[in-house]
């Protein structure tokens, strides 16, 4: 497979995490961040992150990223293809999040569009043994770029769930009710984008489990629509309204939505150690971003936190292989560089402490 074309051509931070400014210019396919425990490697990839969802993945608060003592934090990213050439962001105490996408005012879904990113990290094994919102968190941000339907039927349901919870908690029956018909429109739109991404991960998850797991290996994904099967999402709603009613919020529906991940017929959650557990998100993550660069023709951004960790060496060796060949431009971090297999074109960049100070640099 011919190296994909950068994504990121070159980020610049300012006053983010340990780093007062800092500036790093990847290759174009496997990028190698290196550095001792607290150097800053996570950081980095914390503000790809950051600049392809708008978000952390290590914090619920974006004014968390925000370097000691500063007011605000800025990132910038130059992206050699897709449908933008510049993204930023800037995190303030004060004033919130404010995005940028080729100097115009932007949303994440922007920033999403822009700079599609997906990330494999500690937390990452929640998707196997966590609970459902991760994984509909996971599903979602694969349809979103698969399915164009998708994002606006969501803002539409969530729209309409918001009004009828409202309704549910202050007991006014007529005015819960009244969200139904809008509810079941654009939730069986979500549902049918779900279901068909569903469709097509289904046979590119067995083929990338097979060559991290083994010959024979059986991964199956089965969809659970947030209702109960047999009856139509307008059924349900209608038969969970006395429940709705004492609970004083929607029970059933879309954002109620999940999916079994099952190896070998049985659930992957009761069966797999961690390492296999860390194995089967690796092939449900480079599955889907297999869909996405495909959907979209363009080259998908991966983020890799210490893979090694709960990994032997084969197993690592197989996982990087794997990566090195994806339409990916791919950033792995690492303690120790000689114990990451590199591909022959990787870039190896070290992050070190300069000296006493509360602040990191990146060599190439």
């Amino acid at each position: 497979m011919p190296t994909p074309a950068p994504v990121i051509a070159e980020v610049q931070l300012g006053s983010f995490r340990c780093f007062e400014t800092a500036r790093l210019q990847p290759g174009p396919g496997f990028n190698l961040i290196a550095g001792s425990n607290a150097s800053g490697k996570t950081s980095i990839l914390e503000a790809l992150y950051f600049l392809g969802r708008g978000t952390s993945f290590r914090a619920a608060r974006a004014e968390a990223a925000i370097r000691f003592e500063a007011e605000r934090c800025t990132l910038f990213g130059r992206v050699g293809v897709g449908l933008a050439s510049r993204v930023g962001l800037e995190v303030s105490r004060s004033e919130g999040s404010t995005i940028r996408v080729d100097g115009a005012a932007g949303t994440r879904a922007d920033l999403a569009r822009a700079l599609p990113v997906q990330i494999l990290e500690s937390a990452s094994h929640e998707l196997v043994s966590g609970p459902p919102a991760g994984r509909r968190q996971f599903l979602d941000w694969g349809v979103f770029h698969v399915e164009p339907s998708f994002l606006p039927a969501w803002q539409r349901y969530r729209r309409s769930l918001q009004q009828r919870n409202a309704a549910l908690k202050a007991r006014n029956a007529a005015a819960a009710w009244h969200w139904d018909d809008s509810l079941v429109a654009d939730g069986l739109v979500v549902d049918e984008c779900r279901l068909s991404l569903m469709a097509q991960l289904q046979p590119a998850v067995q083929e990338v489990g097979e060559r991290l797991l083994g010959a024979g290996t059986e991964i199956e994904l089965g969809y659970l629509p947030g209702w109960s099967d047999g009856s139509s999402l307008g059924e349900a709603l209608v038969g969970s309204r006395e429940r709705d009613l004492q609970l004083g919020s929607s029970s059933l529906g879309p954002h109620r939505a999940d999916f079994r991940i099952t190896l070998h017929t049985r659930r992957a959650r009761d069966t797999v150690s961690r390492g296999q557990e860390k194995l089967v998100v690796a092939a449900l993550t480079l599955a889907q971003v297999q869909l996405v660069s495909t959907s979209r023709a363009q080259t998908v951004v991966l983020l890799l936190d210490e893979p090694g960790a709960d990994l032997d060496r084969g197993n690592l060796t197989r996982l990087l292989e794997v990566v090195a060949e994806a339409p990916v431009q791919s950033f792995v971090t690492s303690l120790d560089p000689t114990a990451v297999p590199l591909p022959k074109d990787a870039h190896t960049f070290h992050v070190e402490r300069a000296g006493a100070a509360s602040f990191a640099i990146i060599s190439g």
